[in-house]
């Protein structure tokens, strides 16, 4: 009967010590896997967050209107005068009371009046030079914005160049200090 148990302890032995072992290779393995499916999903989440900017950046032509240089101009001349989205509610009465003055303008995003597409701002990019613009107006095409701020954005070029081809990116109103 010794003999019995000392031959069932040593399988029961046996028995524990591969259990452990299959259980730490076990372990081993889905620590490893899971640190490769961490690396693979932030590779991933890296390339969403490109391709969505990316997505989010757009060409737009860039003209200019004069009209919006005029810092006295009432907000009641513009689409994103009064009403729920619009910039007198947010306290603004002119182009100039505006943060971001010159650089507002119409945007391809505002409809109409009262739009939702109201006070949004974008970093407009031409050549080496940005700038934010705030959208104050309806524009059929791109972006129409203020003399001096396609000057800037051309170095002095805008009555010469007219209208060229810029990319555009919306970005928190906050950047244009709403």
């Amino acid at each position: 009967m010794h003999k019995g148990r000392r031959l069932l302890k040593s399988k029961l032995h046996l028995g524990l010590q591969l259990s452990a072992h299959s259980f730490l290779s076990y372990t081993t393995t889905l620590h490893t896997s899971h640190k490769h499916i961490m690396k693979f999903s932030s590779v991933l989440f890296s390339i969403s967050v490109f391709v969505l900017s990316a997505l989010a950046q757009t060409t737009e032509t860039l003209s200019y209107d004069s009209t919006y240089d005029n810092g006295s101009l009432s907000l009641s001349s513009v689409a994103c005068s009064d009403g729920a989205n619009g910039l007198q509610t947010k306290g603004y009465t002119t182009l100039g009371s505006l943060p971001t003055f010159p650089n507002v303008g119409g945007v391809y995003t505002v409809t109409g009046w009262n739009s939702a597409a109201c006070g949004a701002c974008y970093n407009v990019t031409y050549g080496d030079k940005s700038v934010a613009i705030l959208a104050v107006d309806v524009s059929k095409t791109g972006f129409t914005v203020s003399e001096t701020a396609m000057n800037t954005l051309t170095g002095g070029l805008a009555v010469e160049l007219g209208r060229v081809d810029a990319t555009a990116t919306q970005v928190d109103a906050s950047v244009c200090g709403l």
